[in-house]
């Protein structure tokens, strides 16, 4: 058989196998370091882009392994990566390709071999269990995404999967899936009896949208006024706080809405932030921020000058991790705008994203903004 032409990353494997998620500590400095600078070794020779950046932020590599130099490495911007595939390896090195949009607009295409792969499922069981976020008590999993089998490289639909790993799986049903027409639909009086006929046996792991699921409670607390779930269910969302016609919402509303609706307690509603260029899975606390692990770094800089801005300016975010030997993805520039803040009272040490929202000209059609298309074929308000 031919010899795999895996990059070997010790220092990444290190790091990612880091027991404390959320230490902030010299040594855990340490590991990030070596980590990010082992990383942009292997992918510098690789990517003749890189040297281009390299030139515009005058960047004289190598990356060192010291504590903070990776604050040095100039970004590759997230737009680029929806025109690039910027392969590291070979092609059938590639174990999956994720896109971060479901039904059309630009598409990132985020490539990982098999140890990539390992280490970012390996990522997100540490960090969801250092939240809290697990439970040894079989559930009932309402998915509030795209079906897999439908739509596998859609990066939402895969992550949602990846939170399946949080309790064991009594039954699972998604809830978008194609129509005759192939067209993906949502119907939410599905969505609510599913929810009706299951609340008493266990608990439910509503996973996904959140827009979906303001929907679906709204209908289950029309088919049964005063529906409560079993009091261990747990609400893990993605994508952005909305209601069913795409309004913004705070953590703090929709958990109330939940409350109300459907009996869910308010202090179990979670959500994920993350960007499919990335990876990596921030969490929320209990206080809605979204904590940064050992094996991720956040930075923001200024939108003019590239310049990184310090804690609670707002400015374009970055989003910084060695994990991946398939692509240089170890620092990426979004559009998003972002405050950052530190020593988050729920008493998890190190830094956590305050606040985040869309920034740019022109709307990205990420999965959510797809999503939200497919509740406003449906309408807007609920019978």
């Amino acid at each position: 058989m031919p010899q795999s032409q895996l990059p070997h990353l010790p220092q990444v494997d290190a790091l990612v196998a880091h027991p404390a998620v959320f230490e902030d500590s010299p040594e855990a400095e340490r590991l990030f370091a070596e980590a990010m600078a082992e990383c942009d070794a292997f992918h510098r020779p690789r990517q003749p882009y890189l040297d281009h950046l390299a030139q515009r932020f005058r960047f004289h590599p190598p990356l060192s392994p010291e504590p903070g130099d990776w604050r040095r490495l100039p970004p590759l911007f997230a737009g680029v990566m929806k025109l690039h595939r910027f392969l590291s390896i070979p092609e059938e090195e590639v174990a999956l390709t994720l896109t971060s949009s479901g039904t059309g607009g630009q598409k990132t295409q985020l490539c990982l071999d098999r140890d990539s792969l390992a280490r970012v499922e390996g990522m997100g069981r540490a960090v969801f269990r250092a939240l809290g976020f697990c439970d040894p008590e079989p559930a009932h999993y309402l998915m509030f995404g795209y079906d897999p089998s439908e739509a596998s490289d859609v990066g939402t639909s895969w992550s949602a999967a990846q939170k399946m790993a949080c309790a064991p799986a009594k039954s699972v049903r998604w809830l978008i899936r194609r129509d005759p027409s192939g067209a993906f639909d949502f119907d939410p009086e599905e969505a609510a009896r599913y929810l009706l006929e299951r609340k008493d046996d266990a608990p439910l792991r509503l996973v996904g949208f959140p827009a979906f699921m303001h929907r679906a409670f709204l209908e289950a607390a029309r088919l049964s006024p005063g529906v409560k779930v079993h009091p261990r269910s747990f609400l893990l969302a993605g994508g952005g706080w909305k209601s069913h016609g795409g309004t913004p919402m705070t953590a703090a509303a929709f958990a109330a809405f939940a409350e109300e609706t459907v009996g869910l307690p308010a202090e179990r509603v979670r959500d994920t932030f993350g960007m499919a260029e990335h990876g990596v899975p921030y969490g929320a606390c209990r206080f809605g921020h979204h904590h940064v692990p050992v094996f991720g770094r956040m930075l923001v800089r200024d939108p003019l000058t590239l310049e990184i801005l310090p804690h609670g300016q707002e400015g374009l975010l970055e989003l910084l991790t060695p994990y991946n030997g398939a692509q240089p993805n170890q620092a990426v520039l979004s559009s998003d705008l972002a405050v950052l803040g530190r020593d988050c009272p729920c008493g998890l040490p190190g830094d956590y994203l305050a606040s985040v929202r869309r920034g740019g000209v022109h709307q990205h059609k990420g999965c959510a903004v797809a999503a939200q298309e497919i509740l406003n074929r449906r309408g807007g308000t609920a019978r």
